[in-house]
């Protein structure tokens, strides 16, 4: 399976921080968190990798040519000409990869584990169906979040012991992710897709996971780790705190 990084997108929360142009080229700790992402994919043993960028963002290949992250022949490029949101961009990504592929945001990170993308494998290889990371949305990295993402519960397939998403709720993005006891899980920005994704008839990804949960096709793979937004300034500050 291939990994597809999602690096096309404006980034308008955090253009203040931009690099060449780029969110995803932002450094924390000498590493950028596209190079991060791609270092994550890797690892999970991937069988290539492709980016999604724009023309406006010539400095993403640029910077991995220089970085000599490209003489290994493993990643591929393709282009989003215009802004047309994140299904588009990886409709285009099928191209190369298929119809299944390992997704990873290079402005999700998480503290505290090695590999997610490893953890969704996992649990795709038991299932053989779509799966999202999941974690459990605690304090203090939870107060930096908006409710989006928020899932309805997990609950356990009788047909293949894996835990199930029952629903995906729709977004607040100006509320605070509801913070409880015991807490709520949320989506994070590691998915593995499959050709059930592509089959059903839906404008964003929330819609689309959320039809293949009420339909029983939704696995969730709990990541334990303290999940990190880098899209906005906050979650930047907390990752220069917390990652190596």
């Amino acid at each position: 399976m291939w990994g597809v990084i999602p690096a096309a997108g404006l980034g308008s929360r955090m253009v203040d921080h931009h690099v060449d142009g780029c969110k995803e080229l932002i450094e924390i700790h000498g590493r950028t968190m596209l190079q991060r992402t791609i270092d994550e994919l890797r690892a999970a043993d991937v069988d290539g990798i492709v980016i999604v960028t724009s023309p406006q963002k010539p400095a993403l290949r640029e910077q991995l040519e220089e970085s000599g992250q490209l003489e290994r022949g493993d990643i591929e490029f393709v282009e989003q000409m215009s802004p047309l949101g994140l299904v588009h961009a990886l409709e285009l990504a099928r191209s190369v990869c298929g119809d299944e592929m390992l997704t990873a945001a290079p402005d999700n990170l998480y503290v505290g584990h090695p590999c997610p993308a490893i953890e969704l494998l996992k649990v795709f290889d038991r299932g053989d169906c779509a799966v999202i990371g999941v974690v459990q949305v605690v304090l203090p990295w939870g107060s930096l979040l908006s409710d989006v993402g928020r899932i309805d519960a997990l609950y356990d397939s009788p047909h293949n012991a894996l835990r199930m998403v029952s629903g995906i709720k729709g977004k607040r993005k100006n509320s605070p992710f509801p913070i409880r006891d015991p807490p709520h899980w949320r989506c994070t920005g590691r998915m593995v897709l499959t050709s059930e994704f592509w089959d059903v008839r839906a404008e964003s990804d929330v819609e689309k996971l959320d039809i293949l949960a009420a339909r029983g096709q939704l696995a969730a793979a709990p990541i334990n780790a303290a999940y990190v937004d880098v899209g906005i300034p906050m979650g930047l500050v907390f990752a220069l705190q917390q990652l190596n």
